[in-house]
């Protein structure tokens, strides 16, 4: 058995007293080395999921009313950051070290300012915490206790520059013990900052509501993933209310109205300009290509890249953008990488470089085809891959497929544009379908009622409400 003691010793050694809550915790990371990794880490998200900037004031917006809760942790004086993530998901993320991330997608989805201060207050609160620098510690001393190495193959998505290990982070679970707290810190910062408490219950509601519609189709809702049960928490916050909060929450900030005029406009789910499926076809409009996948393959776009996976799970192909470099500058950055041994040349129509390899990564080793294509001023990468001796069962899929990239010619398809969100004022309270019969919506009525902050049932109040116009083109592309 391994000697334990020294790993004991290290641990011991590397308790500190959490900012937020004045108890010990385990902690390898000083403050400068989280901020570190935070700094590293918000580069690569930013690069992954794309900052929205198709509404510059609601990016101030957001940023100022972050940095004001902020001032009220325990940690002004980290570096904090407030973005917001092209992302059509109802979500929400912190990094170590001050960034924080809040997607379009639950800010449409929001009725209030004092919603947002929440939702910023909770991730600021895993923050202020340590959340994140506490879970990379206990990862590395279970990585000691188990004697696990540090130094990782090279695999052929790091090579694609896919996602690095700054970006790991936001793979950390935070445990229930630290989401809860997380929430008792931004109830206490959104209430000194003086934003009712109160609206956390809508919050809650509205967080509920997404993922039973989510959960109701047979995905994992996205807020899940990350975060518990919002019906606990719901439970939670209201009992919160009653044993912590001192005196009337009347007189509070709620800014309904003002928030409300603030997300007009906003873009309301996926954007198709950014990329979008048409059965197994993808047109991006933006960089006018066009790509036609396998039939019958799984497919997916993010930010970064484009994916594909056979029915078997057992093969990928990948197309992502080079950059400027000609392709045999890109394909001689990638074939030089450690792990990585170029084979023959093949031919891919269109492509300058093109030849098959085969790599090490961490499931053993891979072949595969690569090609390098320019167009419209830049190179583009197209690579194949599955394990070793499948080459030969899907090597001519990946050059077959590789020969659909082109330009993209479709005007339809050229001009889609996404939807938006248009808020719109009412005299008086009327029913969801009463509202939806009067201001049409291009989206279901039970999203309707979702968005409103009600139940399809219910009735939405006197004032701004929300529907969503327009979209056209595309569907289930991602960004």
């Amino acid at each position: 058995m391994r000697n334990l003691a020294p790993i004991l010793a290290l641990a011991l050694c590397s308790c500190v007293r959490n900012p937020a809550t004045g108890k010990l915790q385990l902690d390898f990371l000083s403050e400068s080395q989280e901020i570190e990794v935070g700094k590293q880490a918000k580069q690569e998200a930013e690069q992954t999921y794309g900052v929205y900037k198709g509404k510059p004031e609601l990016s101030s917006y957001v940023e100022s009313t972050g940095k004001q809760l902020a001032a009220k942790s325990e940690r002004p004086g980290l570096p904090w950051s407030y973005e917001i993530v092209d992302d059509a998901s109802v979500n929400a993320f912190a990094l170590p070290g001050g960034p924080i991330f809040i997607t379009r997608g639950i800010l449409a989805h929001l009725n209030s300012e004092a919603e947002m201060a929440a939702v910023l207050g909770h991730e600021t609160g895993h923050v202020a915490a340590r959340h994140s620098a506490n879970q990379m510690s206990k990862a590395q001393i279970a990585q000691v206790g188990l004697g696990l190495g540090s130094v990782l193959s090279p695999t052929v998505a790091s090579a694609a520059q896919i996602a690095g290990a700054g970006l790991q982070v936001l793979f950390l679970k935070y445990s229930r013990d630290d989401e809860t707290q997380a929430d008792e810190l931004g109830f206490r910062y959104m209430t000194k900052g003086g934003w009712d408490p109160t609206q956390m219950v809508s919050l809650f509601e509205m967080l509920d509501r997404v993922s039973k519609q989510e959960g109701g189709v047979g995905k994992t809702p996205e807020w899940l993933q990350t975060h518990p049960d919002p019906g606990n928490r719901l439970a939670e916050t209201q009992k919160r209310l009653k044993t912590e909060l001192k005196g009337s929450t009347q007189g509070m900030k709620v800014e309904r109205d003002k928030y409300l005029q603030m997300i007009d406009g906003i873009v309301f789910g996926e954007d198709p300009r950014q990329g979008f499926f048409k059965g197994d076809t993808f047109y991006h409009p933006q960089m006018k290509f066009q790509w036609k996948l396998p039939s019958g393959w799984a497919h997916q776009n993010t930010a970064q890249a484009v994916a594909a996976a056979s029915p078997k799970q057992d093969a990928i192909l990948q197309l992502q953008a080079a950059g400027k470099l000609s392709p045999e500058e890109a394909a001689q950055k990638i074939l030089s990488q450690q792990g990585i041994q170029a084979g023959q040349p093949v031919n891919v129509k269109g492509a300058k470089v093109a030849r098959t390899f085969v790599a090490q990564s961490d499931q053993g080793t891979v072949e595969g085809v690569m090609a390098f294509v320019p167009f419209e001023g830049n190179t583009y990468m197209l690579i194949g891959y599955t394990k070793q001796g499948g080459l030969s069962s899907y090597g001519n899929t990946f050059m077959e497929s590789m020969t659909s990239f082109g330009p993209l010619s479709d005007s339809s398809a050229l001009q889609v544009k996404p939807a938006t969100l248009k808020v719109v004022k009412i005299d008086q309270p009327m029913s969801v379908s009463d509202f939806n019969a009067r201001y049409p919506s291009s989206i279901k009525l039970e999203q309707v009622a979702l968005i409103n902050g009600v139940d399809v049932n219910g009735k939405i109040p006197a004032g701004y409400a929300k529907q969503v116009v327009g979209g056209t083109g595309g569907s289930g592309g991602g960004k």
